[in-house]
C-alpha cells in the first residue's frame, strides 16, 4: 500500500502489467498444478493437530509433490508461450517465475495455518515487507527497472520460504506427537482440488487470459483495479484464515454444532465489514485511482466500479467453501466440486466473449458475475443461518454514504482530501447508526465487554 502509488507512477500500465501478468500467471500455475495441496494441507494438519498425531510424513509428502508438480506446470507454460509475438516486456520476466514457483511451493504456508501459528507469518511479513519497501525505493527509478521489481518480489518469497522451512523443521523436532503412517488420500485431495481451485484461480485466470487475448496495458489496468479492490480483503480474509482451521478441528472431533455456530457468527462479521466497503468502492473509485495510481490508470475506474461487490462475494465464498470441505459430509464435497468446475468453465467462456469486446472492463465484468455466482451457489448449498433483518439494516445504513459523496463531489477538494473525508465521515455515520439506531448485536457486545 505504501509503495504502490510510487510503482504505478514510475513503471506505468505496460511494464507494471507485464509484472502483474507473470505474477498472476505463476499464481495460476501454482493453484492448478499443485492440485490444491495448500488448502488440503491446512485442513489435514489442523485435523492431525487436534487429534495429537504427528504430521511430518504428511508435510514431507505434500511439500515434495507441490514442488515437483508446480515446476512441471511452469515448464509446460514456458514451452507453450516462448514464441508469443504480442508481448514486449513479459518475456523478460517469465524466467524469474521459475524461482518464484519453487520458493512458493517450498514455503508450505499451509503448515503454519493448520497449526494456527499466525504470529510467525505476521512477524516475518512485517520484516520482509520493510526490506522490500527499502529495496523498491532504492532500486526502482525508471520504467526499465520493472525486472528489478519482480526480482524483489521473488527474493522476498525465497526469504519467506527459508524462514518457514527453518521454523517447521524446528517444530517437527521439538514437538513430537504420536507417530503414525498418516499420509494423504488422493480421492480426498482431488475433491479439495476441484472445490478450492476457484479461490485463487479466478483473478489469476482473468489476468492470464487478458494477457493472451489483449495487451500489456489492459493487464495493467485490470491488475490495478484488482489490486485496489483486494486491499479491502485483508481484514475479512484474515478472519477466514483464523476460523478455517477451527472448522477442521471441530469436525474432526465430531463437534459439528460448534462449527455451525462459528460459521454463522463469522458470516455476520463479514457482512458487517464487507457491505459498507463494497458501497464505498462503488462511490469513490475515481478518487482511489487518482490517489493510488495516477492519470495513466484512469481506465481502471470503471473496472473498480464493476468489481465493487467482490469484497463481499469473495469473503463469504472463501468462508463457506472451507466450512463445506472441512465437513465429513462427502456429498457436500462432491457438490462443491461439481459447482466449482462448472463455474470455472463458464468463467473461461465469459472471458473469451467479454475480453475481446471490452478489454480490462470485460475481465472485470466476468469477475463480478463469477464471484457473485459462486457466493450464491455456496449459500444455497450449505444453507447457513443468516439474520436477514440485520443485513437489510446494514444495507439501508450504507445509503447514507450517497449524500456524503454528493456533497464532497460538489466541493473544490483534492482527490486525497475527498477520499479521506468521505471514508471517515461514512465510517462514523455507519457506526453511529448501527450502534445507536439499530442496536447491532455485535457492536453492543463489544461495548459491554469494554
Amino acid at each position: 500500500m505504501i509503495t504502490y502509488p510510487y510503482l504505478t507512477r514510475i513503471l506505468g500500465p505496460e511494464r507494471l502489467g507485464a509484472v502483474q501478468f507473470v505474477d498472476y500467471t505463476m499464481g495460476l500455475i501454482y493453484s492448478i498444478a499443485t492440485i490444491s495441496i495448500p488448502a488440503y494441507g491446512m485442513y489435514r494438519i489442523a485435523q492431525l493437530q487436534s487429534l495429537g498425531i504427528d504430521s511430518r510424513k504428511l508435510y514431507r509428502s505434500l511439500t515434495g509433490w507441490s514442488i515437483v508438480l508446480s515446476l512441471l506446470g511452469y515448464g509446460l507454460f514456458f514451452l507453450l508461450t516462448k514464441d508469443h509475438s504480442g508481448w514486449f516486456f513479459i518475456h523478460e520476466v517469465i524466467p524469474i517465475g521459475a524461482l518464484f514457483i519453487f520458493a512458493n511451493s517450498l514455503s508450505a504456508e499451509w503448515y503454519l495455518q493448520g497449526k494456527e501459528r499466525f504470529d510467525i507469518p505476521a512477524i516475518r511479513n512485517l520484516a520482509l515487507r520493510l526490506l522490500g519497501l527499502i529495496a523498491i525505493i532504492a532500486l526502482i527509478k525508471s520504467p526499465s527497472d520493472y525486472k528489478i521489481y519482480y526480482w524483489i518480489i521473488t527474493i522476498t518469497i525465497c526469504l519467506s520460504a527459508l524462514v518457514n522451512t527453518l521454523w517447521i523443521r524446528n517444530d517437527i523436532l521439538k514437538h513430537p506427537l504420536k507417530e503414525t503412517n498418516e499420509s494423504f488420500k488422493w480421492k480426498e485431495l482431488f475433491l479439495f482440488y476441484i472445490g478450492t481451485v476457484f479461490i485463487s484461480c479466478t483473478d489469476f485466470l482473468d489476468v492470464t487470459l487478458l494477457g493472451i487475448m489483449s495487451s500489456e496495458e489492459q493487464i495493467g489496468l485490470y491488475g490495478n483495479a484488482a489490486k485496489l479492490i483486494r486491499l479491502s480483503l485483508l481484514l475479512p480474509m484474515a478472519l477466514n484464515l483464523v476460523v478455517s482451521p477451527k472448522f477442521s478441528g471441530h469436525h474432526a472431533k465430531g463437534n459439528s454444532m460448534f462449527a455451525t455456530a462459528l460459521l454463522d457468527r463469522s458470516i455476520s462479521w463479514i457482512t458487517y465489514l464487507a457491505i459498507p466497503i463494497s458501497v464505498l468502492y462503488l462511490l469513490y473509485a475515481k478518487e482511489l485511482v487518482w490517489v493510488f495510481s495516477g492519470s495513466a490508470f484512469t481506465g481502471s475506474i470503471q473496472a473498480i466500479r464493476w468489481m465493487s461487490g467482490i469484497p463481499l462475494f469473495i469473503s463469504l465464498s472463501n468462508l463457506l467453501i472451507y466450512y463445506g470441505l472441512s465437513d465429513t459430509n462427502t456429498k457436500n464435497k462432491r457438490s462443491i466440486a461439481i459447482g466449482v468446475g462448472t463455474g470455472i468453465t463458464i468463467s473461461i467462456g465469459l472471458n473469451y466473449w467479454l475480453i475481446p469486446l471490452f478489454g480490462a472492463i470485460g475481465a472485470a465484468m466476468n469477475s463480478l458475475l463469477i464471484e457473485f455466482g459462486f457466493m450464491l451457489f455456496f449459500l444455497l448449498l450449505l444453507k447457513p443461518s443468516i439474520d436477514w433483518k440485520t443485513q437489510l439494516k446494514t444495507c439501508m445504513t450504507c445509503l447514507a454514504f450517497i449524500p456524503i459523496y454528493i456533497i464532497l463531489d460538489g466541493m473544490e477538494l483534492s482527490n486525497l482530501v475527498r477520499l479521506l473525508l468521505g471514508g471517515c465521515a461514512s465510517g462514523m455515520i455507519y457506526l453511529f447508526i448501527q450502534h445507536k439506531l439499530w442496536k447491532h448485536p455485535y457492536i453492543t457486545e463489544i461495548s459491554k465487554n469494554q
